[in-house]
């Protein structure tokens, strides 16, 4: 018997993954939020037979003993993070703090009703996890672990005890968004928050107007990075910097996330009157320009603009420039290829939100390298022109990077599991995002690594999905590398 008959074949095992996909995504679990979901997955855990821990961050830990006759194996751990990145489609009502994905299966994929991001990062790969150990499914001694505020700079792992982590021959990260691809090597990353003061005076001009460029494909600012999409943030910068001199701002936002390519950005200015049509003829010239250098990967982005009430305060020219110049000038895209795999970005940029806090104006980046080479020019780079706009760097959190071992026996097990469940052969590569191996890894050195994970498309997106005809694949590699190792 193969092991999709012994799951009972690929209807069931889709019906099965999805049933613990939906438990998983009953409640908002974004990051920093997650105490619902930490409960829950102790519930559910102790639903196994198991006794799960929670550390104080909220980590789960839980221990599987091996099934009969593999007591002798090597302990491996199965570990996957439990938060998601909230983006949400503007004006859609949905308050990721408050409502869960609304989880929906049409056209062959799992995915939300288009106001959110689904949560498939990373909570799919633990479907499987749950889904696989409540079949029965032959394994040596187990250990799975669930981590939290993954999304904002590995958080949770970073806060693992590093008991949780003694013993083990090996663990897999299940968060993954291209099945068929073995994980060896992940980015190290920097979360950059830079604020100024604003500075506001007296309105000069009478008419108030609000822009929104929206619609931008967005999308994760690693593995996205590198398709040239839509920076809507630098975008809307750029515009208003090049009118600073005729036109007051009195408004200027956008971004949800330092993880995330910003898809809208919007603004209010002040002009003087009888200028709506200088107004609309410089709106229409962004939005040809949008469409010449994004039609193919923006192919929904647009730029409206409304009359509303005007403003009696606007920002001072000066903070104008400072926060428009800054957003629009700090490096955002590829900056270098990884040296050892041709084909992945080794280093890179986000300008990731440009958010007003109260009489602050905060400009938020996330920079991704592979080699602490490119960390010691763009890490610079961005501070010194933060420092030249009159920022100051607020807020910074930093994770190394993962160069793991491609040639481990973990990873020769993984490979010809996928081997025999596809009839292909498996790709070894590195990832241009930060992994909780590279945190893991240093609480437990010798401890080797891999990361191999579920299809997901467009994730941090409100377009994420993810195919429903390859998750019996996935669970069967799962299985062989349990039964393998």
């Amino acid at each position: 018997m193969t092991r999709l008959e012994y799951l009972g074949g690929r209807e069931a095992v889709i019906a099965g993954i999805l049933e613990e996909f939906q438990g998983l995504s009953a409640r908002p679990h974004g990051s920093g939020q997650e105490e619902a979901e930490s409960r829950y997955l102790v519930e559910r855990l102790e639903g196994l037979g198991l006794s799960p821990v929670r550390d104080r961050a909220g980590n789960v830990m839980a221990d599987v003993p091996a099934t009969p006759g593999r007591e002798e194996s090597p302990l491996l751990i199965l570990q996957g993070h439990m938060d998601m990145v909230c983006t949400v489609r503007p004006g859609s009502g949905f308050d990721p703090r408050r409502d869960p994905p609304r989880v929906v299966v049409r056209d062959g994929f799992v995915r939300t009703d288009g106001n959110s991001t689904l949560g498939a990062d990373n909570n799919l790969g633990n479907a499987v996890v749950l889904y696989l150990l409540a079949q029965g499914v032959e394994h040596g001694p187990l250990r799975l672990l669930f981590t939290v505020s993954e999304e904002v700079g590995l958080k949770g792992a970073a806060q693992v005890d590093p008991s949780w982590l003694a013993g083990a021959y090996g663990l897999l990260n299940t968060d993954g968004f291209h099945f068929g691809r073995a994980i060896a090597g992940s980015a190290g990353g920097r979360r950059e928050t830079y604020v100024r003061t604003l500075d506001r005076r007296a309105a000069t001009g009478t008419e108030g107007w609000h822009i929104a460029l929206t619609g931008g494909t967005g999308g994760h600012s690693g593995d996205d990075i590198h398709r040239g999409r839509l920076n809507a943030v630098q975008t809307l910068a750029s515009f208003l910097q090049d009118r600073a001199a005729d036109w007051e701002v009195a408004e200027f936002s956008g971004g949800s996330a330092h993880n995330a390519i910003p898809a809208s950005a919007q603004a209010v200015l002040v002009l003087p009157a009888g200028q709506e049509g200088l107004l609309q003829e410089q709106v229409a010239a962004l939005r040809a320009e949008i469409t010449r250098r994004y039609g193919e990967s923006d192919p929904h982005a647009r730029v409206e603009v409304e009359p509303v009430p005007c403003p009696e305060q606007v920002w001072s020219g000066e903070t104008v420039r400072a926060v428009c110049g800054l957003a629009a000038g700090l490096f955002h895209g590829v900056y270098a290829m990884h040296p050892a795999f041709p084909n992945v970005v080794g280093a890179s940029a986000n300008v990731a939100a440009v958010q007003l806090r109260g009489e602050e104006a905060a400009v938020l980046a996330f920079i991704r390298c592979a080699r602490r080479e490119e960390e010691a020019i763009l890490f610079p780079m961005h501070d010194a022109a933060a420092a030249q706009a009159g920022f100051t760097l607020r807020e910074i959190s930093y994770y190394p990077g993962w160069p793991g071992d491609p040639q481990s026996r973990l990873i020769q097990v993984l490979c010809q599991s996928y081997q025999e469940a596809v009839g292909r052969k498996m790709e070894v590569t590195a990832v241009h995002v930060g992994l909780e191996p590279s945190v893991l890894g240093e609480k437990a050195p010798g401890m080797v690594m891999v990361s191999a994970g579920p299809d997901i498309l467009d994730a941090h997106s409100v377009d994420e999905r993810a195919p429903l005809d390859t998750l019996p694949d996935y669970a069967v590699t799962l299985a062989g590398v349990l039964a393998g190792i």
